[in-house]
């Protein structure tokens, strides 16, 4: 039998890297400005194809990262695919995630992404932040459901414990 389809298929958004985009735009502006004003004895040449080199790093890391985490949603479970040249793929049955967190900076609410944290009592991923994602409200409310309903199917229950006293 084929495997199922994934309800929803996730990765990085490049607009979650937007404020490394400004800062190393700045960084590259600061550049041409302090190899214009100050004398460097530099070849302004040397200045205009430096200015731009911290910006281009930036852009090849977002893409690198954005390539290397891919976020899966099925019926039970959230798969997570990380790496580029090595390949890790965690697995976290829906059932057992506790509870879900949404969270967005100013900016990225601006910009529609956003971060959702999950708690899970799955041993070999207890934390899981899904970072930088295009409407993660779409994500966390999905996520919120699949988790609803395999519990239900389930019929487990999350029973707190106290603290010793």
């Amino acid at each position: 039998m084929p495997p199922a389809e994934p309800l929803l298929r996730i990765r990085p958004s490049l607009r979650s890297f937007a404020g490394l985009y400004i800062v190393l735009g700045l960084v590259c502006v600061a550049i041409w400005w302090l190899g214009a004003t100050f004398d460097t004895g530099l070849s302004p040449l040397v200045i205009a194809v430096a200015g731009p080199i911290p910006l281009l790093i930036g852009i090849a890391y977002s893409w690198l990262v954005r390539l290397g985490a891919e976020y899966r949603l099925y019926q039970e479970s959230l798969e997570i695919e990380t790496g580029l040249v090595s390949r890790n793929i965690d697995n976290l049955q829906l059932f057992r995630i506790r509870d879900l967190r949404l969270r967005q900076s100013p900016l990225g609410r601006l910009l529609g992404v956003g971060d959702v944290n999950v708690t899970s009592t799955d041993q070999s991923t207890p934390h899981l932040v899904i970072r930088g994602v295009a409407a993660p409200r779409a994500l966390y409310d999905a996520l919120r459901e699949g988790v609803a309903t395999s519990q239900a199917t389930r019929r487990t229950m999350i029973v707190e414990e106290e603290p010793p006293s």
